[in-house]
């Protein structure tokens, strides 16, 4: 008789241990799958100008005190001269690049190889960051709910402190979504997956419309992709104005400001994240030139490169995000009306 009693007791305890376990919330659904939507017309993320700009600018009345604003406009004549720039850069520094600038105020955008797959590494995060968020503006999640970590999520590699903290570390998921971006911490990445549940991310992304993105493993992803996940963090309507803002936040001022932040003017406001993996490194980003009023006045840039070593593809890296700036900055040219009698050309 003892026997079976203590069977039925291990039983017992390991059925608790497993319920008390953090698994995916419950009250979290799959989403719906939807159509491919439009490029969404961001609003509300409002970064506040700082002086010193070093590019050409203006004074924008609006924005009262004299407020320095940058106009940054990617128009079809600028097109071309941002193409011839890139692929300058590419020939001068040898790797497989896919990157792609995009303008929404004027839907204009420049590609090379926007459409090729690429090891996503820690860009990987961005569709946990906005799944967490789309939660929150459901009201399925509160981010100031909590989570603790678990033995299961140490990610003792590459990226992150959580790693160090002792199992059974606590804090809120807005805590927990600052290290997964402004640390790219592995070990937060890991808990937010477990906890929104993987197949939830991946519905997130193929209801977006980002359907070459391969989430967790193989962890692949293309540059357009990337780009509508930047688009739909920029985007009030996706959750909300204020939890819009709130993820751009949390993608400035980063650990890693040493690619596309880093040869801009001070006053630019860069929302981004990086990613590196073996032979393969990117950052991607919100452009806010200073005194942009939301996500209609920035621009965004997605550059990923491969076979390629760090210092290669961050200079490279450097001076796409300088050329896109210099010339999406520059003042346009007036067209000069000809002469009665002037020959005007075809």
């Amino acid at each position: 008789m003892a026997l079976p009693l203590l069977i039925g007791l291990a039983v017992g305890l390991l059925f608790l241990l497993a319920s008390t376990q953090e698994g995916p919330v419950a009250r979290l659904e799959v989403p719906a799958v939807e159509p491919t939507p439009e490029a969404p017309s961001a609003k509300d993320s409002s970064p506040g100008p700082r002086p010193d700009s070093q590019a050409s600018s203006q004074t924008d009345p609006e924005a009262g005190g004299g407020a320095t604003r940058v106009e940054a406009e990617l128009t079809r004549k600028k097109k071309e001269p941002l193409r011839g720039e890139l692929e300058r850069v590419a020939q001068t520094y040898p790797a497989t690049y896919g990157v792609v600038i995009f303008d929404p105020s004027t839907g204009e955008s420049v590609a090379m190889g926007a459409d090729e797959r690429f090891v996503a590494a820690s860009l990987g995060k961005l569709p946990v960051l906005m799944a967490l968020y789309r939660a929150a503006a459901a009201g399925q999640v509160d981010l100031d709910d909590e989570i603790s970590m678990q033995a299961s999520d140490v990610q003792a590699y590459g990226t992150g402190v959580l790693y160090t903290y002792p199992i059974g570390h606590t804090m809120t998921l807005r805590e927990c979504a600052n290290y997964l971006i402004k640390k790219s911490d592995n070990t937060a990445w890991k808990m937010l997956d477990r906890y929104l549940g993987r197949d939830y991310v991946r519905a997130e992304l193929y209801s977006v419309g980002a359907r070459s993105t391969e989430y967790w493993i193989p962890n692949t992803t293309t540059p357009n992709d990337v780009l509508l996940m930047l688009q739909k963090v920029s985007d009030p309507s996706y959750t909300t104005p204020d939890l819009s803002a709130e993820m751009l936040a949390v993608m400035t001022n980063t650990d890693f400001e040493d690619r596309l932040p880093q040869p801009l003017p001070e006053g630019t406001r860069v929302s981004h994240k990086i990613g590196y993996y073996g032979s393969t490194f990117a950052d991607a980003g919100v452009i806010f030139p200073e005194g942009a009023r939301d996500a209609e006045d920035a621009y965004y840039v997605v550059v990923m490169a491969s076979d390629t070593g760090l210092s290669t593809s961050r200079t490279a890296t450097q001076e796409m995000s300088l050329a896109a700036y210099r010339i999406l900055s520059e003042p346009a040219q007036p067209t000069r009306n000809a002469p009665d009698g002037e020959a005007q050309g075809s």
